[in-house]
């Protein structure tokens, strides 16, 4: 059985990586190389030359792997969502991770789906039991797989909304995802924003505006402007939505 590569791309963060799944390759800059491997001894580590953003590393990661699981550096656990405490623990242990991984990846292949992922939201109170398995709706860029396909790519265009642009056009091209709600990845709390490394340093609130602006220009009425009752950089007026008619 063929096994999809785990890869977690990561810059700035050699002695803050969270993430611990069995058999995951840290992919970085060259330049960082030795910091990482000196941080991290146990883990594969592949250098890489800068690249202008996330998305253009997304896409050498794609271009170099075809097939492949790509997951966030600041993963705090992976989470059951449909289990009762009693019957077995909440999180998974590394090697569950990858396993579920590979799982899903096998289901996604066998379903015809090329991208795949898992429930976006962290609460149990949103998994519906009769529903486990959802075709169609946003996936969470930090844990992401893809399967090779000459009809997707990621673009230089974005800032920090790749995994929207991906989400959006599989939907056009192949009108089904394969997502599995039964789990959750956790990223640290408040992590995506304020931890350094990683996107901290790209992205703004002009780049969150001008990355929805072309969202909606490239895919219309399927992406919108999320309504806030409060403003931070977490939370702020810029934020999308998508409405995928599907």
């Amino acid at each position: 059985m063929t096994e999809i590569p785990i890869v977690i791309p990561s810059r700035g963060r050699a002695d803050k990586i969270k993430t611990s799944i069995a058999g995951a390759v840290l992919w970085v800059r060259e330049s960082e190389v030795d910091a990482y491997r000196s941080a991290n001894p146990d883990m594969e580590i592949i250098g890489h030359p800068d690249y202008a953003n996330l998305a253009v590393k997304r896409q050498a990661i794609y271009d170099y792997y075809g097939d492949v699981f790509m997951v966030d550096d600041d993963i705090d656990a992976v989470r059951r969502l449909w289990i009762d405490t009693d019957e077995m623990p909440i999180y998974l242990a590394p090697d569950q991770m990858r396993d579920l991984i590979q799982a899903t990846y096998q289901a996604a292949t066998a379903a015809g789906c090329y991208l795949f992922g898992f429930s976006n939201y962290p609460n149990p109170k949103h998994y519906l039991p009769g529903k486990p398995i959802r075709l169609s709706g946003y996936i969470n860029g930090c844990a992401l797989g893809l399967r090779k396909s000459d009809s997707l790519y990621f673009t230089e265009r974005t800032t920090a909304a790749e995994s929207y642009w991906i989400t959006l056009l599989n939907a056009y091209v192949y009108r089904k995802a394969w997502i599995d709600t039964r789990f959750h990845f956790a990223q640290a709390r408040k992590s995506t924003c304020t931890l350094p490394g990683g996107q901290s340093a790209n992205r703004t609130l002009r780049s969150e505006h001008d990355d929805t602006v072309f969202l909606a220009k490239m895919f219309g009425s399927a992406v919108g402007w999320k309504r806030v009752k409060s403003e931070s950089f977490n939370v702020h007026q810029y934020q999308r939505t998508l409405k995928i008619p599907l």
